[in-house]
């Protein structure tokens, strides 16, 4: 099901800013039992997104009713995708701030992960795509991903799960679609990500919920020789949630309860 700006249709006028420029944002939830999961910090990035790029905030409650509307009518689990895009506007790519945004909500089918991943494993590659540094649009979820889609492209393997991309001065800043943790004699650690990268919820809800528990979590830049020189390594999303990667390019790794086990309980008595 989709709905576009309150009415429930697969259309937007071809001179939208965010097909057009990609001027615009989005966000990708997981629904469970009814219930969009960190629906509260998905909202925040996407509103904290909104006002770094002037793009006026939409109209939270009408935008829940409209969430609830395609769940009730999509199923209880399922993926759940919200874009905003400045709207429609004329050829160039200034804009007069009188447009008014484009809000879509639209589902998928339930994103599903075979249990043994979470137990085993899943390999990934260090992409040679990659990421440009730009501080005004780090952090952020825009429409802007054609990194990301390079990236996606340098593998066919279904067996591999994820791509690791590092910026351009060579610190890794993430996945293709996730977040990267690494643990190395006990402590936590995560790429920063003031120069590029998409600061992920899952990602948030994990240092969150560590940093509560008095546990030691440290972000900071990661070089490549720093990830493949880790104890363990995993991934994270809303989707995934805490993914362990067994194997990046040549490089094994152990399966870690610290980056398994025990911060999936955490975030699953956070409820996360």
């Amino acid at each position: 099901m989709i709905i576009v700006n309150g009415q429930q249709h697969s259309q937007i006028d071809v001179t939208d800013r965010g097909l057009s420029y990609g001027d615009g944002l989005f966000e990708t939830l997981k629904v469970q039992n009814g219930r969009p999961k960190l629906w509260q910090m998905h909202i925040e990035r996407l509103c904290n997104g909104c006002n770094r790029l002037q793009i006026p905030l939409p109209d939270l409650a009408a935008l829940r009713r409209d969430v609830d509307t395609v769940i009730n009518n999509s199923g209880a689990n399922l993926v759940l995708k919200l874009l905003v895009t400045r709207g429609r506007g004329q050829r160039g790519y200034a804009y007069s701030g009188t447009e008014t945004p484009t809000v879509i909500v639209m589902s998928a089918p339930e994103y599903r992960v075979d249990a043994r991943d979470y137990q085993q494993g899943v390999r990934a590659i260090i992409c040679q795509t990659r990421l440009s540094h730009n501080a005004k649009l780090a952090g952020i979820k825009h429409l802007n991903r054609l990194e990301q889609v390079l990236a996606r492209a340098e593998w066919r393997d279904p067996l591999i799960r994820e791509g690791i991309m590092l910026d351009d001065a060579g610190f890794v800043i993430e996945g293709t679609m996730s977040n990267i943790l690494i643990e190395k004699q006990g402590v936590l650690y995560t790429p920063q990500l003031s120069r590029a990268g998409v600061c992920g919820v899952m990602r948030r809800k994990v240092i969150e919920t560590l940093h509560a528990e008095h546990l030691p979590v440290c972000v900071k830049d990661i070089t490549a020789a720093e990830l493949l020189a880790a104890d363990s390594v995993a991934i994270c999303n809303a989707l995934l949630g805490v993914m362990p990667l067994s194997q990046i390019d040549n490089t094994v790794f152990p399966v870690s309860p610290l980056l398994t086990g025990l911060v999936a309980k955490r975030l699953q008595d956070a409820d996360a």
